[in-house]
């Protein structure tokens, strides 16, 4: 792992979490601008609009994390925070999604022509994302003895403990862990391929519910894999509820948005 990235010319070093998530909001503008000026947005106001989204995501993010793992705060980490640590995924798509609302209902854009416009940016975003996780040695999955298995900086010294010991078998206990950051990484860029060819083919909107319910069928495959500080109802009951239930619901509209309709 490095979690410290050492940048020559300047003699400084950056944290790789830091700088792979500054790389994936700059890379998200650079792709999303380009399809907003098509859809028929400006550049100030697609610049306007993907500032009030990336913001919307962080608050979002912030008390999505909050409600699912409250454990983690009132120690060192606080709710109101601005380090990029402590965030949850789905609640920051939700929050991009509720200014991306209150934005098409202030100028009377076309909804489904921006959703599709963000498909590309977001994957890209979130791939770099993956590999500043998978540098800073965190978001690791389970134990596993298979060959899948990577080292990983144990940061928690009660886990760190237990994994020095051996179990009644003899038998120790394995070291290595499951690199979910890089399994997410891989799925989140190969659902790009079925979302950008066949949602050309498509009707508007379309892009957009493929690649949500390939993301959200992704996340709960690999969700048995991940190691997750939450609760065991959350775990257990509400993400895997959560993954079901967008993949159907975005399965089901895209047949819908895409069912021809018989001549009356």
């Amino acid at each position: 792992m490095h979690p410290d990235i050492v940048i020559p010319l300047i003699n400084a070093e950056i944290k790789s979490y830091t700088l792979f998530t500054v790389l994936g909001a700059l890379v998200f503008a650079a792709t999303a601008l380009p399809p907003l000026r098509r859809a028929g947005l400006k550049p100030h106001r697609a610049l306007a609009l993907m500032t009030a989204m990336a913001a919307a995501f962080l608050i979002g993010a912030r008390l999505w994390n909050v409600a699912v793992n409250p454990n983690a705060y009132g120690g060192a980490l606080k709710w109101h925070t601005l380090r990029l640590t402590g965030l949850s995924m789905y609640g920051g798509l939700l929050g991009a999604a509720l200014a991306l609302f209150i934005w098409v209902r202030l100028t009377r854009a076309q909804p489904l022509t921006l959703l599709d416009a963000m498909v590309l940016p977001t994957a890209l975003a979130f791939a770099l994302a993956r590999v500043g996780c998978y540098l800073n040695g965190c978001c690791y999955g389970l134990p596993t003895h298979t060959a899948w298995g990577q080292e990983f900086p144990i940061k928690n010294s009660i886990q760190e403990t237990i994994n020095t010991l051996l179990p009644i078998s003899g038998i120790p206990l394995p070291t290595k862990r499951y690199p979910t950051q890089l399994f997410e990484l891989a799925l989140a860029l190969i659902g790009l391929i079925p979302a950008l060819l066949l949602g050309r083919k498509m009707k508007p909107g379309s892009r957009f519910l493929l690649y949500g319910a390939w993301f959200s069928a992704s996340r709960l495959a690999i969700l048995p894999l991940r190691s997750l500080p939450y609760d065991d109802i959350v775990k257990n009951t509400i993400y895997p509820a959560l993954y079901l239930t967008l993949t159907i619901l975005g399965a089901a509209a895209l047949v819908i948005t895409n069912r021809k309709r018989t001549p009356t």
